[in-house]
């Protein structure tokens, strides 16, 4: 099932995780069980296997895809372990469902319309069963002009801004509704995250607009909502993989599912890709699909192939393999890793000028609070980018070397 050789040659820890961040439709689980004898045969480290369970965030799959195995059988410490995880998934799964529930109605009374990302709805509409994902936030989009009113509805009870954000000038919104995607909100009692989106960062507005024209009305638990297209869809799972350059096996698992069931319209998906010009985001999750996964390529044009290089999945299957999270400190390791992802996105997508380039790399939010021009003077902050930018990075950097001696 497994082909590649990086991964053959790797731990059977990581080649089992792998084969568990799924559960196989029946007309695979003869290849998903095949892999995980294989994985199992060869030895895991179980303890390694845990911790990549948890650094994948495949609890609940993992534990039901070891479950189903025929006359199989993880030691014991293991099972307890995984049922221990698998529980609190679902656990968690059921008060995601409350909230978003809340959340949806409260936006369905104002008229606004909403479109949920993954999550919850996401396991639903793959498993039939909302606590198999496990999720830590929430994610909902609504259209640009009704961003004011969706915060309105959150704000106004139980969620409020977190705490990084701050307000801001006219100018400095439109500076940050052009360079990010959503803003993010804390449930007061449960301390959930809710990512409120307005846009995907590979989409221009003109191509935002028409995704939600050709989304389906749809309704979850008594609230409306707007569902993506098959074809959106296909090219959606793949670009938000591909911007994290995959280093969730969730995420794959999430495609193959989709894949293996046949909810994917894979050649609309690609007549889009050519228009947006996004045709390496959906070769490189179709190649990871068949070499990690075993599940046969789509019917695509043949010239389609012409357009793939393996330096598209090089990274993701590096990216899998790592122990830990993705570095998030101010360092010169971080630079680096910033520095290799934003080769990897041009590698996907299509190319930016220098400047829009330059303007990604050196953009901070926490600039307009650092230094608070008026609206008179916001074209000043493009040439001081790369000044408050090491400053940024030098305070961080300073931070953290306090908290690592303390």
């Amino acid at each position: 099932m497994i082909k590649t050789d990086r991964l053959e040659q790797t731990r059977p820890a990581l080649r089992l995780m792998v084969a568990t961040s799924w559960l196989a439709p029946d007309t695979w689980q003869q290849n998903q069980e095949a892999a995980i004898v294989g994985a199992v045969s060869a030895g895991p480290d179980w303890t390694e296997y845990l911790a990549l369970v948890d650094r994948h965030r495949t609890p609940a799959l993992s534990w039901a895809s070891l479950s189903r195995v025929p006359g199989f059988t993880v030691p014991e410490s293991v099972q307890r372990e995984m049922q221990k995880r698998s529980d609190a998934c679902r656990m968690k799964a059921v008060q995601h469902c409350l909230l978003l529930a809340n959340v949806l109605k409260r936006l369905n009374r104002a008229g606004i319309p909403v479109m949920p990302l993954k999550g919850q709805i996401l396991s639903f509409a793959l498993y039939g069963d909302v606590g198999l994902r496990q999720t830590l936030d929430m994610d909902l989009e609504v259209p640009r002009e009704d961003l004011a009113r969706a915060q309105e509805c959150l704000a106004s009870k139980d969620w409020h801004l977190e705490e990084t954000f701050f307000p801001m000038s006219a100018r400095q919104w439109d500076g940050f509704l052009r360079n990010e995607q959503h803003i993010n909100f804390i449930h007061a009692k449960t301390g959930r995250m809710l990512e409120l989106h307005w846009r995907n960062q590979w989409e221009t507005p003109y191509e935002t607009r028409a995704r939600w024209a050709r989304s389906i009305p749809s309704t979850w638990q008594g609230c409306s909502i707007q569902t993506m297209r098959p074809s959106d869809m296909t090219l959606y799972l793949c670009s938000h993989g591909g911007l994290h350059e995959w280093f969730r096996a969730k995420w794959l698992g999430d495609l193959a599912r989709a894949h293996a069931l046949g909810l994917l319209d894979w050649s609309s998906a690609w007549e889009e890709a050519r228009r947006s010009r996004q045709t390496r985001v959906l070769l490189a999750g179709i190649y990871l699909l068949n070499q990690l996964y075993g599940l046969p390529r789509p019917d695509l044009p043949a010239e389609a192939w012409q357009e793939f290089s393996p330096r598209l999945t090089a990274v993701p299957l590096q990216a899998l393999q790592h122990a830990g999270e993705p570095i998030n400190r101010a360092s010169p390791s971080k630079l680096r890793y910033r520095m290799r992802r934003s080769r990897y996105e041009r590698l996907l997508w299509p190319a930016k000028s220098w400047r829009d380039s330059l303007t990604e790399l050196f953009y901070g939010r926490e600039d307009f609070r650092t230094l608070p021009l008026p609206d008179g003077f916001f074209w000043a902050y493009k040439p001081l980018r790369p000044v408050l930018w090491l400053w940024r990075w030098l305070k961080q950097l300073g931070q953290h070397t306090l908290d690592d001696r303390s």
